[in-house]
């Protein structure tokens, strides 16, 4: 990993500013809902985003959005106010932060490899301790590339409670029996590579096949990860697993595919999840971009509600979500918006 010490990070391009909000609309919002009770969106929505792909609450909590095209991260308070942006940092898609409070973000890099300039995925540090949490002065370093490997990126990033990490991995080349592109990787919090997650492998359709990984997220304690993924011919898209301790300790299956009717397991549940977020009585929160929809699941895996919205306020290709206090954040992505929902018993 000698490579990360010169490798440069050269990224330059335009940042544009947050626009203003456009007037509130007259008409009441929507209550579309899978459930007895109903998402209300929460005025007004954030906007002055390109294509946002992922919206996380920090740690402070700040709210954290990876504002692709504007190749930057907005920081903004509960109250939806820029507190400032990211130095540039290309295509952010995915967005983490660990317990010192630094960020995690996958993105591209541009660098030279064999004296030809050539874009590859990386994962990036915004230490944000070290500028006082002013996210415009913050440095950002290189955390984990792999730069032999230049079609692969990584679209999702999940940190655990000793700090190390879990990435997903994607790219063209799967036939590998050592090393496909698609994988589940455990990064440390030296972010030095550990190991993939052995279960976790392209082939096959079932559950434990992989293709096309599109995110990940874990529990708060570290021992439920769900991995969401858009390959056409997946059986599962999203797989919800626990770490089991003891003899052969590692991550395996929650649920039961024999009985799926109405659970994360159900056929064609999904048909491009995007990204996923736990709330705090593990409660699961799915965006699925091709649904145009938030689905919400019970810790026992079963589908409770969910929210796709109409007129001005349904989603389009929502492709981040994140939840705190009741909250739930979305990163419209086609609606280059944040929209915020609550349920109507907790107005």
């Amino acid at each position: 990993m000698s490579w990360l010490r010169w490798l440069y990070l050269g990224v330059a391009v335009a940042v544009g500013g947050c626009a203003e909000r456009p007037p509130l609309p007259t008409a009441p919002p929507p209550r579309p809902t899978v459930g007895d009770t109903v998402y209300v969106p929460v005025l007004p929505e954030w906007t002055g985003f390109r294509r946002p792909s992922a919206v996380l609450v920090g740690r402070e909590p700040f709210i954290y959005v990876a504002d692709t095209e504007n190749d930057r991260i907005v920081m903004l308070d509960l109250a939806g106010r820029v507190v400032g942006t990211s130095p540039p940092l290309l295509r952010p898609v995915a967005i983490a932060q660990d317990g010192h409070f630094d960020l995690l973000v996958c993105g591209e890099l541009d660098t030279l490899l064999s004296g030809r300039r050539t874009r590859i995925g990386a994962v990036f540090r915004i230490r944000l301790r070290e500028s006082a949490h002013d996210i415009a002065r913050a440095p950002i370093r290189l955390a984990y590339a792999e730069p032999e490997r230049p079609q692969r990126r990584f679209t999702g990033v999940a940190v655990l409670p000793d700090n190390s990490y879990l990435l997903a991995r994607t790219g063209p080349q799967n036939t590998s029996p050592i090393d496909p592109d698609d994988a589940v990787l455990h990064i440390g919090a030296d972010d030095r590579l550990r190991s993939p997650i052995p279960t976790l492998r392209p082939g096959g359709i079932a559950l434990n096949a992989i293709e096309q990984l599109s995110g990940i997220a874990v529990s708060a304690n570290g021992a439920e990860m769900v991995i969401l993924q858009r390959g056409p011919s997946m059986q599962y898209r999203v797989q919800w697993l626990r770490y089991v301790t003891g003899e052969g300790a590692g991550w395996a299956q929650k649920f039961d595919p024999t009985t799926t009717q109405n659970t994360v397991l159900e056929p064609g549940r999904f048909a491009a999840p995007e990204d996923a977020a736990f709330d705090a009585a593990g409660n699961l929160y799915v965006v699925d971009a091709e649904r145009d929809s938030l689905f919400v699941l019970t810790p026992g895996g079963r589908l409770v509600r969910g929210y796709r919205g109409e007129g001005a306020y349904r989603l389009r290709a929502p492709s981040g979500v994140s939840v705190y206090s009741r909250t739930v954040y979305i990163a419209d992505r086609d609606n280059d918006r944040i929209l915020r929902l609550r349920l109507s018993t907790d107005m």
